[in-house]
């Protein structure tokens, strides 16, 4: 990646110039190596959103491995500004919380979360992402507010109760002209679409920007 700096506005004031397309590939790379759920087109246009809006502020309600964050992450540390928030609780009780369906159940009651935090944190240290990264290990709930959001992430808890929580509780935080992506539109249990209330309050308080199928929808919005 080729990363140059000049000295330019003031004697005190930077501007970190860099290679997008670098950027990017690099930050794909890193998802292809974690495990989970974003794909290389999500992947790929969360990294150029924050290209675009050089965000101080991200926070992502659900990371479990990082395959989302730390591409983002690596974004910021590559513009040289910000830090991502990372919210999740990794833990089982909190993963099956409100959740129906058996077969969904039982994966989240039996997989590592323990692990999966650990390679997480690991991966922060082996790419240096540490003044990038912000992990709070807890639930959307139960987590302190954050204030001033630019871009808001939502891919926690699916449920009925948990999805319409998160966007009631963090879409009030994001700033005006702020960014919410929100994960798992079309997300369905024993027939209910569990995240539909969640979808409609954002259709009623947002500006949809746009929407991507892929194995299961998520959509773009735009903070009044």
């Amino acid at each position: 990646m080729d990363i140059q700096e000049t000295k330019p506005i003031s004697h005190y004031e930077y501007r970190i110039e860099i290679d997008e397309k670098a950027v990017k590939q690099q930050a794909l790379r890193y998802l292809n190596e974690i495990t989970g759920w974003c794909s290389e087109q999500k992947g790929a246009i969360l990294v150029d959103m924050i290209l675009k809006k050089k965000p101080e502020k991200i926070v992502e309600i659900g990371v479990w491995a990082g395959k989302s964050l730390l591409p983002m992450a690596y974004t910021l540390k590559a513009m040289g500004r910000g830090k991502v928030y990372g919210i999740d609780p990794w833990s089982a009780e909190a993963s099956i919380q409100h959740v129906t369906n058996e077969p969904n159940i039982v994966w989240w009651s039996h997989v590592d979360h323990d692990g999966i935090l650990l390679s997480l944190i690991n991966n922060i240290k082996r790419w240096q992402l540490e003044d990038y990264v912000e992990i709070i290990i807890n639930t959307s709930e139960n987590a302190d507010p954050i204030e001033d959001i630019d871009l808001l992430h939502i891919d926690g808890n699916h449920s009925d109760y948990a999805s319409y929580l998160d966007v009631n509780k963090w879409v009030p935080l994001v700033k005006s002209g702020g960014w919410i992506i929100f994960d798992d539109m079309s997300w369905n249990e024993n027939g209910i679409a569990t995240t539909a209330r969640a979808v409609k309050w954002l259709d009623e308080n947002c500006i949809k920007m746009a929407e991507f199928q892929e194995d299961c929808s998520w959509g773009v919005w735009i903070k009044p």
